[in-house]
């Protein structure tokens, strides 16, 4: 979160928090860049910044924070958090002009090698996240039969049969092309570009793009809670209305969470763009869709069907995880992350639809950029939820820590 409205939410938390080292940086463990390079990642932008990194968890660390339930502390920073939610947010933020990168630490995003740090970052954080999935899935369900380690060719078709767009639009394209891309979004991942190749060609075309994703995470969130059967016998949401969301109604959503800032104002922009009626309008074509297009509602529908199915009741045991042994700790951090993944799709698909229907080509650009962050860290994520590489490892070897001063 923006850290002048944490630290305004949080005068009386810091005023009685104890004291605690300061933290100076993270101490990395293995993440895929550091073994042989791998190449692709280069090829398509990426730019390791380690102290960028560092500056990152010093503005999360020492600063109040929020907590995995919505308070405010500058207590007891977690490098879990951190990577799992905080961090992939905060770049959100950035991208979408509501935070500014760590002080002395300048982060233009439009350019090539701001991007592509922050790309770096999102990489990361997404590695991590995979990480502290797969772990807990060994501490509180049962080991992944699974086993796959990620080889450079998975991220090279990632990245160009699906990400590249993405940052090439950001970066080159014209405002025609960046508002026009962005309209692609919201239905699909595939390049504009006829004839893709390569065994994603179907997977891409129908993915999920910024509405589809919207809809399987809010799926994914309603069945982490009760009543669900995959939610925790021994743990609870830390209230009842957690969560809410209609699947018959486009891009319905409402958390207990404070809604991060990029989605407070993705809704206020979309609001005052479809006030107009000319606007209002625009977005009802795009809603109902050309001749052949499948409706923005059906997209939603069609993967909030596919999330319920794999997660109404628990999938497959040591495939993916089911929850309903999870504890309170990490039930709370794994609610959280559920949370800001669906806040982070509504308001790209809200700020696409606002682009588009406004002709605001700037908007566009900001929100093709905060995309392309979401399905790098998204990406990564899946490309290696199944590597055994830190099955042996207790949670907190297989992840980094925080380096004290």
């Amino acid at each position: 979160m923006v850290t002048a409205v944490t630290m305004g939410l949080s005068a009386v938390v810091a005023a009685q928090a104890a004291p605690q080292d300061s933290v100076s940086g993270v101490g990395l463990t293995f993440y895929p860049w550091v073994d042989n390079g791998y190449p692709s990642l280069g090829r398509n932008g990426l730019v390791a910044d380690p102290e960028l990194l560092d500056a990152f968890a010093r503005e999360y660390a020492n600063n109040p924070h929020l907590t995995n339930t919505g308070a405010v502390t500058t207590a007891n920073p977690n490098v879990q958090d951190f990577f799992v939610w905080w961090l992939p947010h905060q770049l959100a933020n950035i991208a979408m002009g509501e935070a500014e990168p760590p002080e002395g630490h300048p982060l233009d995003l439009a350019t090539a090698e701001g991007l592509g740090r922050a790309q770096w970052l999102a990489h990361m954080a997404g590695y991590y996240s995979s990480t502290w999935l797969r772990s807990n899935m060994r501490v509180f369900d049962r080991p992944s039969l699974i086993s796959v380690t990620p080889t450079d060719d998975v991220y090279a078709q990632f990245y160009s049969q699906a990400l590249a767009q993405y940052r090439d639009t950001a970066l080159s394209g014209n405002d025609a092309q960046a508002v026009g891309f962005a309209e692609q979004t919201l239905r699909s991942n595939a390049p504009l570009t006829a004839g893709l190749p390569g065994p994603y060609t179907d997977m891409l075309e129908r993915g999920p793009a910024e509405v589809g994703m919207f809809g399987y995470d809010a799926a994914w969130l309603r069945n982490l809670l009760p009543p669900s059967l995959n939610a925790p016998s021994a743990a609870k949401p830390f209230t009842d209305n957690y969560f809410s969301a209609n699947p018959d109604v486009l891009l319905d959503a409402r958390f207990a969470l404070p809604s991060q800032p990029y989605l407070q104002d993705a809704e206020r922009s979309y609001a005052e763009a479809t006030g107009d009626p000319g606007a209002a309008a625009r977005v009802a074509e795009m809603v109902r869709g050309r001749a052949g297009q499948e409706p923005l509602l059906a997209t939603q529908q069609r993967f909030t069907a596919a999330g319920d199915a794999i997660y109404r009741n628990g999938v497959i045991p040591g495939t993916v995880t089911i929850y309903r042994g999870w504890d309170q700790e990490q039930y709370d951090r794994l609610l959280a992350w559920a949370s800001y993944a669906v806040m982070y799709n509504k308001a790209d698909s809200l700020n696409a639809l606002t682009a588009v229907a406004t002709n605001d080509a700037p908007l566009a650009r900001q929100e093709i950029r905060a995309a392309l962050l979401w399905w790098i860290y998204s990406t990564t994520y899946v490309a290696t939820i199944f590597d055994p590489r830190n099955d042996t490892k207790p949670l907190s070897e297989s992840l980094p820590r925080f380096l004290a001063d």
